[in-house]
């Protein structure tokens, strides 16, 4: 099984909750890059992710009072930047000591023929 990687990593992914359909078109994705992650039209930091034992962990400070961590694994033989799908399990843990909420789904990479407004703007 394939690595995840830095430079395969950095890009920009949809997130998808098990069966949610892909709408290629939406402007809601995330900008992984250098460790940091922001949200699509925004450029404040939202969350760091970490690559480790062959996967990457990405947790999401939020306003909302909870912490969304962000399990990405590969599913395939290799990783690059042609990848076009990781397994995602996220783990929403709140405050009060709750049990947390598990939540199945996809990162999906965004593919675009035009670069992105985050990409236009760190030039």
């Amino acid at each position: 099984m394939a690595a995840i990687t830095e430079a395969a990593l950095r890009g920009e992914w949809f997130y998808l909750v098990e069966e949610q359909p892909l709408d290629r078109a939406s402007d809601n994705f995330y900008i992984l890059r250098d460790g940091e992650v922001m949200q699509s039209g925004d450029q404040q930091v939202i969350g760091v992710y970490s690559i480790r034992d062959g996967g990457s962990v990405i947790t999401l400070h939020r306003t909302v009072p909870f912490t969304t961590s962000i399990e990405l694994r590969i599913t395939d033989d290799a990783f690059d930047e042609t990848t076009a799908v990781l397994a995602a399990d996220a783990t929403h843990t709140l405050p009060d000591g709750a049990d947390p909420l598990y939540m199945y789904g996809s990162f999906v990479r965004r593919f675009a023929d035009h670069p992105s407004t985050a990409d236009v703007r760190s030039r």
